[in-house]
C-alpha cells in the first residue's frame, strides 16, 4: 500500500451508528413505565436522541408471571444481557444491592453505558462505579434514583456547579411527607396516617425504608456527594425517622408557627473538607418554602453563594415520574453514543468526612410534663443555661389541674447538639420535671 492509500484509509469515517440498542433489567412498575414510554413516545425520543432508540432485550426474574406486556425477547438470564456485544445501554431497574451491583459492574466492564434508578446502589457504591465508567469512557446516569421525576442531579452537576454550597435541605421521601401532612391536617395518629398511605399506594407493606429514613439518607448522600464533589459515606449520615412524632408535637408546632417535616440536610462542616449530613424530623417555619410541600410531594431547597436560593419540587416517586427520568438519562446517553464521544461522567473526588451529629447547630423544640407551681420556669431555664442553652419562646397548657401537673413547650436559640443533649440530661434529673415528652430540632425563623 502506498502512502496516499494509507492516508486515505486512515481518514475514512467509521461506520455510522444506525440505532441505540437498549436492554432493560426489571419489569416492575417502573420498568413497565419505561417500556410504555419507549413504545408510545418513540418518535419524539428518536428526534431528541438524534437516532432510533431500540429496546431489544428485557431481563426478568420470573418468565411465567403475567405482566400485560407483549415482548418477544424476555429472558431470565440477566448475565447474558450484560455480556451481549450487541447491547449499547443497560437500564437497571431490579432494585436491591447484590444482584444489581453484580450486573452493573459486569455491564460497565463490558463497555456498556448504564442508567439506573437504584438509590441504595449509588449511595453505597456510586463512587467506585462512576470511576469504572470514567475509565472506560462510558456513561453511568442515575437521575431517577434521587428525585423521581424532579430533575435534581443534572442541575447540581451543571447549572449550579459553580456555586459554593451554603446548604442543601430537602423533603426527599413522599411517604413520610404524606404521613406528616395527614397528622397535621386531619389530626390522625401516626399509625392511622401510615395505613392511609399504604391504602393509596404511597407506602409499602413494610414501610421501614421510608419511615426510618433510610430512603432519604440514601438520597441526601448522593446529592451531597455531587454538590460537594466527593463521596459521602451513607453509613455516616445521621438518620432519625418519624415514628416518634406525636399529634401533640404537630399541634404545638402549628401554634408556634411551624410545620413538622422529615428533612434531609447537607451543609459545610466546621472545618476542612467535612460536611454535616443528616436526616431527621424538623420544625420548619410556615413561611419557609419547604413548609408548604404537602402529601406525597418532594422538594429540594438549594442555597448557593452566588445563585442564592433555588427550589425544586414535584412528585418524587411513582412509575411514570421515575420512568420519565430514566428515559431522559437514556436520551443523554444516546446523544453521546451518536457523536461517538466519551461518556459525560466525572468521577467523584476523595471521600468527604461527615461530622458527628453532636457538632451540628440547631434550635430545639422541647415538650415537658412539669409540676404546675411557682418557680418551675426558673429552675428549667437555669438548668438549660448551665450548658449555654437559651430560650426563645414558650407555650403552656394545664394537663392535670387536680394533680397540679402542666405541659410546657420551649423553643431554644441555636446551639450545638452536644450542649443541648447535656442540658437535656440535667433536665431529666430535676424534681419539677415529671417527663421529657419529646424534643425535635428547629429551623430558626
Amino acid at each position: 500500500m502506498n502512502a496516499d492509500a494509507s492516508l486515505s484509509a486512515a481518514a475514512s469515517p467509521s461506520p455510522i451508528r444506525e440505532s441505540i440498542r437498549v436492554a432493560l433489567l426489571g419489569l416492575g412498575t417502573v420498568g413497565r413505565g419505561v417500556f410504555r414510554m419507549l413504545e408510545e413516545n418513540s418518535a419524539s425520543i428518536r428526534a431528541k436522541a438524534g437516532l432510533p432508540v431500540e429496546l431489544v432485550r428485557i431481563g426478568v426474574r420470573d418468565l411465567g408471571r403475567v405482566r400485560g406486556i407483549e415482548f418477544p425477547h424476555l429472558t431470565d438470564d440477566a448475565r447474558s444481557i450484560v455480556q451481549d456485544p450487541d447491547i449499547d445501554v443497560v437500564i437497571e431497574l431490579i432494585g436491591g444491592i447484590d444482584q444489581a451491583l453484580d450486573l452493573v459492574e459486569r455491564a460497565l466492564e463490558a463497555g456498556k453505558s448504564v442508567v439506573t434508578a437504584n438509590k441504595e446502589l449509588i449511595a453505597k457504591h456510586g463512587g467506585r462505579l462512576l470511576r469504572m465508567a470514567f475509565e472506560r469512557g462510558i456513561d453511568l446516569h442515575f437521575e431517577a434514583a434521587v428525585g423521581g421525576g424532579i430533575p435534581l442531579v443534572q442541575p447540581l452537576k451543571h447549572q449550579l456547579a459553580g456555586n459554593d454550597v451554603v446548604r442543601l435541605m430537602g423533603i426527599l421521601n413522599g411517604t413520610t411527607n404524606y404521613i406528616l401532612t395527614q397528622i397535621a391536617e386531619r389530626g390522625v395518629s401516626f399509625e392511622e396516617a401510615l395505613s392511609h398511605a399504604q391504602a393509596f399506594g404511597f407506602a409499602e407493606a413494610d414501610p421501614t425504608n421510608d419511615v426510618e429514613a433510610y430512603d432519604a439518607a440514601y438520597k441526601i448522600a448522593i446529592l451531597g456527594s455531587i454538590a460537594f464533589g466527593g463521596p459521602i459515606p451513607v453509613e455516616q449520615v445521621y438518620r432519625e425517622g418519624i415514628q416518634g412524632v406525636q399529634p401533640d408535637d404537630v399541634h404545638f408546632a402549628d401554634v408556634l408557627g411551624y410545620a413538622i417535616k422529615l428533612v434531609a440536610i447537607c451543609e459545610p462542616g466546621a472545618g476542612g473538607r467535612s460536611v454535616s449530613a443528616r436526616v431527621h424530623p424538623l420544625l420548619v417555619p410556615k413561611e419557609h418554602p419547604l413548609a408548604g410541600v404537602r402529601n406525597e410531594y418532594n422538594a429540594l431547597w438549594f442555597q448557593g453563594d452566588f445563585v442564592g436560593d433555588v427550589m425544586f419540587s414535584g412528585r418524587g416517586a411513582g412509575a411514570e415520574a421515575t420512568a420519565s427520568a430514566v428515559v431522559g438519562d437514556l436520551i443523554d446517553v444516546a446523544r453521546n453514543l451518536k457523536i461517538k464521544g466519551p461518556g459525560s461522567v466525572i468521577p467523584w473526588g476523595d471521600p468527604i468526612e461527615v461530622e458527628p451529629i453532636g457538632l451540628a447547630r440547631s434550635s430545639y423544640y422541647l415538650r415537658l410534663l412539669v409540676d404546675d407551681r411557682p418557680k418551675v420556669l426558673g429552675e428549667i431555664a437555669l438548668a438549660l443555661g448551665e450548658h449555654g442553652v437559651s430560650l426563645s419562646a414558650m407555650e403552656m397548657r394545664v394537663f392535670d389541674s387536680a394533680n397540679h401537673v402542666g405541659e410546657i413547650v420551649f423553643l431554644t436559640h441555636e446551639v450545638e447538639e452536644r450542649l443541648f443533649q447535656r442540658a437535656l440530661a440535667d433536665l431529666e434529673q430535676l424534681m419539677v420535671v415529671k417527663k421529657v415528652c419529646n424534643w425535635l430540632r428547629v429551623v430558626e425563623k
